[in-house]
């Protein structure tokens, strides 16, 4: 039996303009990352994840290794006209280890996203033992940014625009994957 989709507020996550997924925030204040958003940013095509989910083979295995839980949670928001979005998430503990997945599986899009979101952290933590003001929310997309564009484009990302550094990061499954080999 199919549970009930839960009522949940929607919100955009914007890491930098371009490079965003859909956030959802549960009754009981948890997080959660939507499964077709945290697919895309990862570097994967956007139904990649809800593919994986519904398969036991190998990638499955693979995730939990990392501590995947594999546990998804329906949601559904409220639209203006009165009818509700559904929509399939994950944790915020499952998405940050979907980022170490693929980043070992080689993803260039989940390997800028990891270091920049340790790069913000870390700066953050540097920034609080010396006594200073921690970054504003746009420093911190300026820095997040930066940091994702040279893992991209190392040679030449500040001469590209943001649409290069994204198509870059973000061009879809690789051919084996296209094709349903990527769970043998």
């Amino acid at each position: 039996m199919e549970s009930k989709p839960v009522k949940a507020q929607r919100a955009t996550v914007r890491f930098f303009d371009g490079l965003e997924v859909d956030g959802y925030r549960m009754p009981n204040g948890e997080f959660r990352v939507g499964v077709v958003g945290a697919s895309e940013v990862l570097g994967y095509s956007r139904n990649w994840l809800g593919r994986v989910l519904k398969k036991s083979g190998n990638t499955v295995k693979a995730l939990r290794s990392f501590g995947f839980t594999e546990k998804t949670e329906k949601v559904v928001t409220q639209s203006v006209r009165g009818g509700g979005t559904e929509a399939e998430t994950v944790s915020l503990e499952d998405f940050n280890r979907l980022i170490v997945y693929a980043t070992f599986k080689g993803k260039k899009a989940a390997l800028a996203l990891q270091l920049s979101l340790t790069k913000m952290a870390l700066n953050d933590f540097f920034r609080d033992a010396f006594g200073e003001v921690p970054l504003s929310i746009e420093e911190k997309r300026q820095l997040f940014y930066e940091a994702y564009a040279a893992v991209i484009s190392p040679e030449n990302w500040r001469e590209m625009d943001r649409e290069d550094i994204l198509r870059l990061a973000l061009a879809g499954d690789e051919p084996q994957v296209r094709w349903g080999l990527w769970n043998r």
